[in-house]
């Protein structure tokens, strides 16, 4: 209705916690900051995108200067799923794969089949935890 409202966008560090705390052996598991952004390029400091407005050393000081502050993952979903979860009072955690260190460059060389095994860690993740919930045995 040509509002703009805006909504706290907060997740449950008990949770994260929680869900580090289960993480299969041998998943590099940790808790850190996702910024969100509204595109893949320019949002997150690309330079590989049809446009860009800063410099490789531009983009590195952007990179260092947000992982002091905390973050260890760059995406576009996660800041609504906060929010819709905390306003509907649902308490929850992002659980994301980061696929490469932006701090070592911007493009991904894993091969596909280490991908493959990577982007089934999340769902493995929260199945676990949600058998935990329930008291099922695998």
């Amino acid at each position: 209705m040509g509002e703009i409202k805006r909504h706290p966008s907060k997740l449950s560090k008990e949770l994260a916690e929680e869900l580090v705390s289960i993480a299969p052996k041998g998943f590099q598991t940790l808790i850190g900051k996702t910024m969100c952004t509204d595109d893949f390029y320019e949002g997150q400091a690309r330079l590989d995108g049809a446009f860009c407005d800063h410099t490789e050393g531009e983009k590195m000081e952007f990179l260092r200067r947000m992982h002091q502050q905390g973050i260890r993952n760059i995406e576009m979903e996660s800041l609504c799923f906060a929010a819709y979860s905390y306003r509907a009072g649902i308490k929850s955690a992002v659980v994301c794969v980061t696929l490469l260190d932006r701090l070592k460059g911007d493009q991904i060389s894993t091969p596909h089949d280490v991908m493959a095994v990577w982007e089934k860690r999340p769902q493995q993740l929260i199945a676990t935890y949600i058998r935990n919930k329930l008291g099922i045995e695998k």
